[in-house]
C-alpha cells in the first residue's frame, strides 16, 4: 500500500508517558513532598510576634519567612493567637588563626536564637529553645575599613541560617 505509514516512534513513548504521569499524579498519596511546600501547623497560623532585642533587618527578615511560611501576623493578643517569643544573642568571636605575616586572620562568629511559644491564655506551648549557628571568616588584617564589613556580612549569613532553622522547627511543632 502505498501512502499509508504507520508511525510507530509516537506510539512507543506514549506508554512510558502514562506511567510517568501516574507516577508522578501518585506522589503525593505517599507523602512525598518539596522541601519548601509545607506550611506552619494550624495552631500556629496565627502569631504576635515578640521580638525585643531584634534591630530592624533582622525583624523584617523573620517577619517575611513567618509569613511565607503561611504566619498571620498579629498586632494584638486575642484569642487563638500564638506569643512567639524570639531573640538573637552574638556570642564572643574566637580567633583560630592569625598569621601575622600576610596579615590574614580566620576568626569563628557565633550567634544564638532563643524561642518560646505560649498561648494567649498563657499556656505555655514550647519552653525555651535555643538554635546555635557559626561561621568561619577569613579577614585580612591590613583592611581596617574592611574588617567590620567582613563581620557584619557574616552576621546576616548567621541571621539567616538561624531564621530559616527557626521556621523549619515551626513547620515541624508537634503539641
Amino acid at each position: 500500500m502505498k501512502g499509508f505509514r504507520v508511525q510507530t516512534g509516537k506510539i512507543k513513548y506514549l506508554p512510558r508517558s502514562i506511567l510517568v504521569v501516574l507516577l508522578l499524579s501518585n506522589l503525593g498519596a505517599c507523602g512525598f513532598y518539596l522541601a519548601g511546600g509545607s506550611s506552619l501547623p494550624p495552631q500556629l497560623v496565627s502569631i504576635q510576634l515578640l521580638s525585643d532585642n531584634l534591630d530592624s533587618s533582622q525583624r523584617a527578615l523573620l517577619n517575611q519567612q513567618l509569613t511565607q511560611a503561611g504566619a498571620d501576623l498579629k498586632d494584638n493578643l486575642s484569642a487563638g493567637v500564638v506569643l512567639l517569643s524570639v531573640s538573637i544573642e552574638n556570642l564572643p568571636e574566637r580567633n583560630l588563626v592569625d598569621s601575622a605575616g600576610s596579615g590574614k586572620t580566620i576568626i569563628r562568629l557565633f550567634r544564638q536564637l532563643s524561642y518560646s511559644m505560649t498561648t494567649a491564655t498563657g499556656e505555655q506551648l514550647e519552653g525555651q529553645k535555643t538554635i546555635l549557628r557559626q561561621l568561619d571568616v577569613e579577614l585580612d588584617s591590613n583592611d581596617l575599613a574592611g574588617l567590620e564589613y567582613e563581620k557584619q556580612s557574616a552576621r546576616v549569613l548567621l541571621d539567616q541560617a538561624l531564621i530559616r532553622q527557626l521556621i523549619f522547627q515551626l513547620k515541624h511543632f508537634q503539641n
